[in-house]
């Protein structure tokens, strides 16, 4: 097993443990917040096994795209949706918002499933650092698909707030997913850099 997967397997490892001692606890005193905080962390862990397996799959060279004609604003306003919820749900006080791009195409042609998997693991980041604000954009730009997702957090020398639960392997994951996506001689790519106002940017950008 390579160290990348080593690492996901003994997260998910710990995850397991704590997930364990929250369900034992409710066998004592079953409370709909202590039921919903397992609920999310049975989420977390099947993202988490869905990365492992992503990633497997991309280490013996069986991660292929399977593209369809899809709308990037519709999976962008589905994940500002569904990372507001989870931000809710933690009681973390960060606003994710749309930076809405007149260069965003209506449709183009990548996997929604591998390219929602690499922006959940950016936007997992995101949320460990912000402090108040995660912002969303796509557009085209000079034949790239261009997905940003930016935090107003302390910046990439900053240390990680939650390293004690991460796995360090959302850019590792992202990068897999990217270059899976080939058009002739282009390939996907990522890079994670500083934000211009502040905070770090990670870029998503796809043939």
């Amino acid at each position: 097993m390579s160290t990348p997967l080593a690492l996901i397997a003994h997260d998910l490892k710990n995850a397991l443990g704590v997930l364990e001692c929250e369900l034992a606890a409710m066998i004592d005193d079953p409370t709909p917040v202590g039921a919903e905080t397992a609920h999310q962390h049975c989420a977390d862990l099947r993202r988490q096994f869905t990365q492992f397996l992503t990633l497997y799959s991309a280490e013996s060279g069986q991660l292929h795209a399977l593209c369809e004609d899809e709308s990037p604003s519709d999976l962008l306003k589905y994940l500002q949706q569904v990372w507001q919820l989870k931000a809710n749900a933690e009681g973390r006080p960060v606003e994710f918002s749309i930076d809405a791009d007149p260069l965003a195409p209506p449709f183009w042609y990548f996997d929604r499933r591998l390219v929602q998997l690499a922006l959940d693991a950016a936007l997992h980041n995101a949320l460990r650092f912000a402090t108040r604000a995660v912002r969303l954009s796509v557009a085209e730009e000079s034949g790239w698909l261009v997905w940003r997702i930016r935090d107003d957090g302390a910046g990439l020398s900053a240390g990680d707030p939650g390293a004690s639960h991460a796995t360090g392997l959302g850019t590792a994951l992202s990068r897999a997913v990217a270059e899976a996506h080939r058009s002739g001689e282009r390939q996907g790519q990522v890079a994670l850099t500083p934000d211009a106002a502040g905070g770090a940017a990670f870029t998503l950008r796809l043939p």
